[in-house]
């Protein structure tokens, strides 16, 4: 029986599909929107380009959130639709394998969603296998994780920003922060509304925080937006100054810092050692931030290395994984941790 192995990164804003021996075959907005609760309108990109401008009748949403999957039965239909659209097959001639990209700092019980999900499709699966985020993304960026001695690894999401120390093939620790991008979003929201007393979307915190945020002081500078004047009710067009802007987000990042250094007072010596040495790799599409390298780097006074693709990196992780038998080991079978 032939069988087809896909990779499947559902994060908080993308979900990516990743087909072994086609590479990845999808991308896509991970949102659906509904109508009355019960009627699919539409999904993927389509939703997303409805999301802040839908009825009231119609919710636009995603169904995970912080990593973790928390709209089970929509998160069924819309698995469904996108492994139709890159034509998942399913019958007696091939079975399929689906390997799932789950934060590492999550409950038993949060994991075990992957697999209600996976045994509810209509594409059956053969085996079901968890892999760590963490894991996936190092070597997505071309790390040998099975021995390498210590290395940091920050992945900022949608919704989270994960921070993990990972050793000869294992974590040696992990923290889920729930301050990814969308935080970063609603706090340009608020700061906007709190300075201008205008009411924005986060499609519109989302282009401000990329024209003009930054993780440090730079040049300041400026961009036109439309919102609502909350006193008189009316459309508006109000100047931003991009100090606005970064420090709301600079604020968040004193989290994320302070908690790698926390990390670092409880990692052993060696593995410390190691991290001074090898860096810490930054991803996740959080990460293009404007100079949060920089800023890192004088804030941990640790090399850091950027990725080319913080997108990608995971996806690409279970492509790697699924394409070398020695590196099976880092996938962990569902079937074998819930049933035995």
């Amino acid at each position: 029986m032939a069988v087809q192995k896909y990779g499947l990164d559902l994060g908080t804003g993308t979900i990516k599909i990743y087909k072994e021996g086609q590479g990845m075959v999808l991308k896509e907005k991970n949102m659906i929107a509904i109508r009355r609760k019960t009627e699919m309108v539409a999904f993927g990109d389509e939703a997303y380009a409805m999301f802040e401008r839908a009825p009231e009748n119609i919710r636009v949403y995603g169904p995970v959130k912080n990593g973790v999957i928390a709209g089970l039965h929509d998160m069924k239909i819309l698995l469904d639709l996108f492994l139709k659209k890159i034509k998942c097959t399913n019958g007696f001639i091939r079975s399929n394998e689906f390997y799932f990209a789950v934060p590492s700092d999550i409950t038993e019980v949060e994991k075990r969603a992957f697999f209600d999900l996976a045994m509810g499709s209509e594409f059956k699966s053969k085996d079901l296998y968890i892999v760590e985020k963490p894991v996936a993304t190092a070597l997505g960026e071309a790390i040998d994780v099975l021995h390498t001695p210590g290395i940091m690894v920050i992945d900022f999401g949608a919704d989270t920003v994960e921070i993990s120390v990972l050793a000869l093939g294992g974590i040696v620790s992990s923290r889920l922060l729930k301050i990814g991008g969308n935080a970063m979003n609603e706090a340009i929201c608020e700061a906007v509304k709190q300075k201008y007393n205008l009411l924005i979307g986060m499609k519109t915190a989302e282009s401000l925080k990329l024209e003009l945020g930054s993780a440090l002081n730079t040049v300041q500078s400026f961009k036109n937006v439309l919102g609502r004047d909350l006193i008189s009710g009316l459309p508006a067009e109000v100047k931003i100054e991009s100090q606005v802007v970064c420090r709301p987000i600079q604020e968040l990042l004193v989290q994320v810092v302070r908690t790698a250094r926390n990390m670092f007072e409880h990692t052993p010596p060696e593995v410390l050692r190691s991290i001074l040495n090898l860096g810490i790799l930054v991803t996740g599409e959080g990460s293009r931030l404007t100079n949060l390298e920089m800023y890192l780097e004088r804030a941990l006074t640790v090399p850091v290395i950027m990725s080319d693709v913080p997108d990608q990196s995971v996806i690409h992780g279970l492509g790697v994984i699924m394409s070398d038998e020695k590196l099976h080991k880092l996938a962990f079978s569902v079937k074998e941790a819930i049933f035995s």
